[in-house]
């Protein structure tokens, strides 16, 4: 029966050979970009780089899709399943979290948005505002209208942010919103109990809803991109 260490260098040599497919696929990918038409060529980088987050969560889940079916395969063949699982609960944590802070790098480094370029607090509603008697700092940022010759959806993405008076970020939230729609885009309303927003990229055009004052669960997914 394996041990715990046992299990922890398998579960490293695991993570080895993904590497070394994720590296052998890379390769693979520039040599066969190599040989087409530069037309072509330069649409696969820019579809790439559009897309470059997706790509990385889809690797994370292809890591822990492979983990969980290795995982799965040596509990099913061994006699005490449960004793099993308790040697390789320490190997699952530590690779659990080098794959969660791996995603919210991912999704972190993806946000593009700009306030000093693409500042919306007046078109959207935002500022300071009173509520319930505490005052919130409500930040409303875009990135630019997506307008990529490939995959642009015409739209802009846009980061809302609700800070109390000391500055401490309270939620986060994102969405996108098409300026070129008739009468043009709703600013967000600020209700007692609550902020209602649009996101524009949503087909059924149901509202979204921040509670005021935030949750300890927004407080969380603002700290964790991968929630949000």
């Amino acid at each position: 029966m394996p041990t715990i260490q046992q299990y922890f260098r398998k579960s490293v040599k695991n993570f080895l050979f993904i590497v070394a497919f994720i590296i052998v696929l890379i390769l693979v990918c520039i040599v066969i970009d190599w040989f087409l038409p530069n037309q072509v060529h330069n649409g696969l980088v820019l579809t790439s780089l559009h897309f470059i987050k997706e790509i990385g969560l889809v690797i994370v889940l292809g890591i822990f899709v492979f983990f969980g079916c290795k995982a799965f395969r040596i509990v099913r063949n061994e006699k005490s399943p449960s004793q099993e699982f308790i040697k390789m609960l320490p190997a699952s944590i530590i690779w659990f979290v080098v794959m969660f802070s791996a995603a919210n790098f991912i999704i972190g480094h993806g946000d593009e948005t700009d306030c000093r370029k693409y500042n919306y607090n007046d078109k959207l509603n935002g500022g300071v505002k009173e509520i319930n008697g505490k005052k919130y700092t409500i930040k409303i940022c875009g990135s630019g209208v997506n307008d990529n010759h490939f995959f642009g959806d015409s739209m802009d993405e846009v980061r809302l942010e609700i800070l109390n008076e000391q500055g401490e970020l309270l939620a986060k939230r994102y969405y996108k919103v098409f300026w070129g729609g008739q009468p043009g885009h709703e600013p967000i309303e600020v209700r007692q109990d609550s902020i209602i927003y649009q996101d524009d990229a949503d087909t059924f055009g149901k509202p979204r809803t921040i509670t005021m004052p935030p949750t300890f669960l927004d407080w969380i997914r603002a700290r964790f991109p991968v929630f949000n």
